[in-house]
């Protein structure tokens, strides 16, 4: 554990009593000059001129070819001599990279010659592991865009957050603060009933003004809150400013009962690990990239009938993700520069599972939320319940000779009421539309 993350996780578990004034040192004090450059660059149109998206995308793309010997490989077996890119007409001659073929090299040979990062993985939404390196400025930017977003609906730093993610500690405590985001985390290893309580039982002091978390989890919170009384139900609702819905499609099973019990103010944005692109709801269901963070690309499917979402980060320069398709489908409403506007024609849904209690849990929190140290080892990751608190994970690994034993020990999963085991195919299951799905079964 680096540095960073150790003092991260002494402060996340500071007494409230001492973290509450913590909290109220401004992210630019926190994160440094990188939060405050990126917070001025995402607010400015200048970035969507074409000259200096030009620039970005030659810089980038010039890197890789040189010095990293994937990109080297991948663009020669396409027979692509990468050229200077003098319009965004050239930038599509580029070959398309894919997940598949990230995970058939070793991690070494796709980074940049002599650049250190952070290492970090993905499940991926549809299963597909992937493990890669973020440079150091990352998060301090990732921060700087995410607080844009939030801001542009009312959002402050000060602003106290309940964050329902499926974080999971001691039982006898429902909800947790963080002076690292000043937010309660809710526990979930406790019912969203005993979560409700413990929020009506907070102080003036504390009180909820925007919630946080996978839709998903929101919407168990919005069943449980309208369980309540009609007083109780306005304590919880009335002082909320809105909901910010992340890491899961806001799908309308989630999206209605969230509005019609809590707050229509719902805040929702399209991004991934990879942190390559990143897209706010500008309207119900439209999303429109923000070209200071990637550039977003809408590439037409081998048949005609869809649009891929391809993407490029402009600032990774450690592990290049140059026109890397996302794997997600998305229909093209309008790109203007660097500035895409698309609907996701294939979102991302939240699944659960049930526990051996009849616990609800959510397959993105304990799934992908937990980065298991085996997703460097699997191409494939697909979950099947048989029955409540019986699981069996599904994975297709990168080598079959790897046993059963060893896939089993890369997990984290013992702290659950869940009885698993690991099933091991040469292929994953797919739809009649040769679709993948995280649940099956």
């Amino acid at each position: 554990m680096s540095a960073l993350s150790r003092l991260k996780s002494v402060v996340e578990n500071l007494p409230e009593s001492i973290g509450k004034p913590l909290a109220k040192v401004p992210y630019g004090v926190r994160l440094g000059p990188t939060y405050t450059r990126f917070s001025k660059f995402a607010a400015s149109s200048s970035f969507t001129k074409s000259n200096i998206l030009l620039s970005s995308l030659n810089d980038i793309a010039s890197q890789a070819a040189k010095q990293c010997s994937f990109y080297q490989a991948f663009y020669q077996r396409q027979n692509y001599s990468l050229n200077p890119i003098m319009s965004l007409d050239d930038w599509s001659k580029v070959p398309i990279v894919t997940k598949a073929d990230l995970q058939a090299v070793p991690l070494e040979e796709r980074c940049i010659e002599g650049r250190k990062g952070m290492k970090v993985n993905t499940g991926g939404t549809s299963g597909q592991p992937l493990e890669f390196y973020l440079d150091t400025r990352a998060f301090a930017r990732e921060w700087a865009h995410m607080h844009f977003i939030w801001k542009a609906r009312g959002y402050r730093p000060s602003h106290l957050k309940l964050t329902l993610r499926g974080k999971h500690f001691d039982l006898d405590r429902p909800i947790r603060y963080n002076a690292v985001h000043n937010e309660y985390v809710v526990n979930a290893n406790v019912p969203m009933s005993q979560v409700v309580e413990a929020v009506l039982a907070l102080s003036d002091r504390s009180v909820i003004r925007w919630l946080h978390g996978y839709p998903s989890l929101v919407a168990e919170f919005a069943h449980a809150v309208s369980c309540l009384e009609p007083n109780d139900i306005e304590r919880i609702r009335g002082p909320l400013f809105g909901v910010l819905l992340g890491s899961e499609y806001p799908a309308p099973v989630y999206r209605n009962v969230i509005e019609s019990v809590l707050t229509t103010n719902v805040v929702s944005w399209y991004g991934h690990s990879e942190m390559a692109v990143l897209a706010r709801e500008i309207s119900k269901g439209v999303y429109q990239s923000l070209p200071t963070y990637g550039f977003a690309e809408a590439v037409p499917t081998e048949d005609g009938k869809a649009y891929r979402l391809v993407c490029t980060s402009l600032h990774n320069q450690v592990h290049p993700f140059i026109r890397y398709d996302t794997g997600d489908l998305i229909e093209p409403i309008t790109q203007n520069g660097g500035t895409l506007t698309f609907r996701i024609a294939e979102g991302r849904v939240g699944d659960f599972i049930e526990d051996l209690n009849g616990q609800k849990h959510s397959l993105t929190a304990i799934i992908f939320g937990r980065h298991h140290k085996i997703f460097n080892e699997l191409q494939h990751l697909q979950v099947k319940q048989e029955a409540p608190g019986v699981m069996t994970l599904v994975v297709t690994p990168k080598d079959m000779a790897i046993d059963i034993a060893t896939i089993q020990q890369g997990f984290d999963l013992d702290d659950l009421p869940i009885q698993w085991q690991v099933e091991k195919v040469s292929e994953p299951v797919r739809t009649a539309a040769g679709k993948i799905r995280l649940k099956i079964g």
